[in-house]
């Protein structure tokens, strides 16, 4: 079996439900969906049909209410919280659209978080970190705090600590939200070039059509559940 045809998330009769009462009120409505190792695949819809919901629940942020989930072989729901931190920790990749950089922290130090978490020793983590700035074009800024860094440029460095792992899986959740559109053509031509050029598994949750048109498939939610799913570009 080829590297692309091996499924690497596969949900199963995903719900979430949030309150109780007259406040309960079920977000996801039983989805099923399957994911390709190295696919590209974007999550699109209304404000309010689910997408960040089943971001949250494909990649370990939340727990789903009912279903069943297996990322990379492994059986999410069979784990308790402390292994799902180090599953998320060791396995995936994260990109959100506020960035999520540490103010105090520099460019460098932020990329190396996750790799000291994991483990690696400092020096070791300083190297892949600038190797990992460099890669998203910004080698001069290793020393730069976030409030030094326009906006684009900070999602740039949010894009090198979530590759700099190697994670299997990269979740971006709407990623350009808050940026202007030349620096948001320049984060989603360097998600989409991960992919392109080596083969990152990404799922990406956007609003701009323009934006997914690099992905191998777009699945489009309305009302918590995926009303159809658009191929564009075949595995």
């Amino acid at each position: 079996m080829s590297q692309t045809s091996t499924p690497i998330i596969t949900a199963v009769g995903i719900t979430k439900s949030f309150g109780s009462g007259d406040l309960f009120t079920t977000i996801l409505k039983g989805i099923d969906v399957t994911i390709m190792q190295g696919e590209f695949v974007a999550i699109m819809g209304k404000s309010g049909a689910g997408k960040s919901t089943l971001m949250y629940q494909l990649s370990v942020l939340d727990e789903p209410t009912s279903g069943t989930l297996t990322i990379a072989g492994e059986s999410i729901e069979r784990k308790n919280e402390q292994e799902r931190t180090q599953f998320r920790l060791q396995t995936l990749g994260y990109v959100f659209q506020d960035y999520a950089l540490v103010p105090d922290l520099n460019a460098e130090e932020n990329v190396m978080i996750p790799l000291v978490m994991r483990g690696m020793n400092w020096t070791e983590a300083k190297t892949v970190a600038q190797a990992a700035i460099a890669a998203v074009g910004l080698p001069t800024k290793y020393k730069n705090l976030p409030s030094e860094l326009s906006g684009g440029e900070q999602q740039r460095i949010a894009v090198a600590r979530a590759v700099a792992g190697k994670p299997k899986i990269l979740f971006a959740d709407e990623p350009t939200a808050n940026l202007d559109s030349f620096s948001s053509q320049q984060v989603i031509d360097l998600i989409t070039s991960l992919n392109r050029d080596f083969g990152q598994t990404i799922v990406m949750v956007t609003h701009e059509r323009e934006y997914a048109l690099g992905c191998n498939r777009i699945i489009h939610m309305e009302d918590g559940l995926i009303i159809r799913e658009e191929i564009l570009k075949p595995m």
